[in-house]
């Protein structure tokens, strides 16, 4: 609709219709979207607080879900359910990397539902291995991702500490205890990884990733890389033009 109603950019592109549907789905699978991704994400990056974090993708509604549960049939063999903050949720699971300070999103990674933050812990600390400072919540509280953080970057972690896990001193690995002295150090810090889960909000309000019902061949990864990039594309415009980078609306609704 955007196009539709700014011809001068179809002009600027060198087309004089928009392509169908159909044509730019087979035409972005091609594409290699993290690659464009973190070169749009790098060219602003301010590289010091990263936050990680995950978010469900519903991909059918709940009851049908509920039911499918019941028959044991579920169509989509990569959705599964996962406990979150709102309660159990099915469908599929998006890992994301956030620069806090810009709000670019640097890197994703989509899964099944089922498949908990820590086991995408690796990649993501890649994906942001050049910050200052990596913020996450409690799921990532491990020795094991300590370990890779100190051995593999220069980043001070301040992931919020797990007590269900334990905090016998005692008892601790040697890069624990650090990792839960730096998280009490740098407690205001971790505030910032607030920032991830407003950024979750607009994804799933503005840009409609809440629900992405699956459908044969759907490629979820292109799904969501093009609304990322689309995300990025729009707070490095806003941060350009001197707006606030979250002023989606004004884009959205052009």
């Amino acid at each position: 609709m955007f196009l539709l109603n700014h011809e001068e950019y179809l002009a600027m592109m060198g087309i004089r219709e928009i392509p169908s549907f159909q044509t730019l789905s087979v035409r972005s699978r091609k594409f290699d979207l993290h690659a464009i991704n973190q070169e749009i994400a790098f060219l602003y990056s301010m590289e010091e607080c990263a936050a990680m974090d995950s978010f469900m993708i519903h991909t059918c509604k709940y009851s049908t879900a509920m039911r499918r549960r019941v028959w044991g049939n579920y169509r989509d063999p990569y959705s599964g359910w996962s406990k979150t903050t709102k309660g159990w949720s099915y469908g599929r699971k998006c890992h994301m990397a956030l620069d806090v300070d810009t709000l670019i999103i640097m890197e994703w990674i989509v899964t099944k539902g089922n498949i908990h933050d820590s086991k995408l812990s690796h990649r993501m600390v890649d994906s942001v291995r050049n910050f200052s400072y990596i913020l996450a919540d409690s799921a990532y509280d491990t020795s094991e991702i300590y370990d890779y953080i100190f051995e593999s970057t220069h980043s001070t972690p301040v992931i919020d500490t797990n007590s269900r896990r334990g905090i016998v001193q005692g008892r601790l690995s040697v890069n624990r205890r650090i990792g839960i002295d730096l998280r009490k150090k740098y407690s205001p810090l971790h505030s910032l990884h607030w920032e991830i889960e407003r950024t979750f909000s607009i994804l799933e309000g503005i840009m409609y990733m809440e629900n992405i019902w699956y459908v044969k061949n759907r490629d979820y990864d292109t799904a969501v890389g093009l609304k990322v990039i689309a995300y990025n594309l729009m707070i490095i415009s806003n941060i350009k033009t001197g707006n606030r980078p979250r002023e989606m609306m004004k884009i959205v609704v052009c």
